[in-house]
């Protein structure tokens, strides 16, 4: 749950170049008791969930056994992405920044410029990514992360107070989308020089109040977000204007989306998880085993593989891990 599930698990619920170790045992039941807040889908059964205290996981049979891999801290990571199946990138607690070149296998701190907690990380290609996080923090690279550069995005001074994001896309290596709090959604078209704000069916300009995002995919040319009360919102103009669709929910907060080919899930709190077929035109809600109630699922990833499966992972609280085959569910 990004800040909300770790500034909110942690109210609801990181350059010195040193390379870390790559996996040095088998995590064995030790995944079972961490928060795990985001995962990545990088290859064919190759699997990773970041979590609390700098923990890194990596499996590669599909999620049946992991490996523990040393990340040297213990930072909370809160998102994780690949762009291929060698290059991805962590954010979490304290500004910390990881990198890796070799599939997840082993890591290097990145110098962010930043101490705010950066909630999401994306990135277009290997070498233009950003990152978001609490009070309004926005930082882009254009060289794989050699670099970090602070973006001029800044609303927490003008509305008094704090504005966390907790989601960002990169739809190219210049157009990017982000949104967090209240529902506020921005948008930049020239790599986060500049920003102007889209128009959001959630937030109320006047009263300035609006319901929170926490989630973000692309896929097939459409945008969708989800956040608390089970909100779903999309947009077909690459973020300009956005339309409220229906989940089928309206009370657990939904921490996490994915869709890719028409096909996605999204989940969050009480262990709930709703499933589309048809980019998120309509959505079913699934049932879950009795030792998922109550936990909260806050990382997905899925990946459209050659022969048009969908796989990939999602996960959660005391170490909830699922396997998606085909989109079929797996409790692991």
């Amino acid at each position: 749950m990004k800040t909300r599930i770790v500034l909110a698990v942690l109210s609801v619920v990181f350059s010195t170049c040193l390379v870390f170790g790559a996996s040095v045992s088998y995590a064995g039941d030790r995944i079972k008791g961490s928060d795990l807040f985001a995962c990545a889908a990088i290859g064919d059964g190759l699997y990773i969930a970041v979590g609390n205290r700098g923990k890194i996981f990596l499996s590669e049979n599909y999620g049946k056994d992991w490996d523990i891999i040393k990340s040297n801290t213990k930072a909370a990571f809160t998102s994780v992405c690949f762009t291929d199946n060698k290059h991805g990138w962590i954010t979490g607690q304290g500004g910390t920044i990881l990198h890796s070149i070799d599939g997840g296998r082993t890591w290097k701190m990145q110098s962010s410029g930043v101490k705010k907690y950066l909630l999401a990380v994306d990135f277009f290609d290997s070498e233009n990514g950003c990152a978001v996080g609490a009070d309004s923090t926005v930082v882009t690279t254009a060289n794989g992360g050699k670099t970090w550069e602070l973006s001029p995005f800044d609303l927490a001074s003008d509305l008094g107070g704090e504005f966390n994001l907790f989601a960002v896309k990169m739809l190219d290596a210049s157009q990017i989308c982000i949104t967090g709090d209240m529902g506020r959604i921005f948008i930049s078209g020239d790599a986060g020089k500049t920003w102007e704000e889209a128009d959001s069916p959630l937030y109320d300009e006047e009263m300035m109040v609006g319901r929170t995002l926490y989630s973000m995919t692309y896929d097939s040319g459409m945008l969708s977000a989800v956040g608390i009360d089970g909100t779903y919102v999309y947009s077909k103009d690459f973020g300009k204007s956005w339309t409220e669709g229906n989940s089928g929910i309206n009370e657990p907060e939904l921490f996490c989306i994915h869709i890719a080919g028409g096909r996605g899930f999204s989940a969050g709190s009480g262990g709930s998880i709703i499933r589309t077929a048809d980019g998120g035109v309509t959505w079913e809600t699934l049932k879950t085993p009795e030792r998922v109630w109550g936990a909260w699922l806050s990382g997905i990833d899925l990946k459209k593989n050659i022969s048009g499966e969908i796989n990939g992972l999602l996960v959660g609280q005391n170490g909830s891990v699922c396997v998606v085959r085909d989109s079929q569910l797996t409790w692991r």
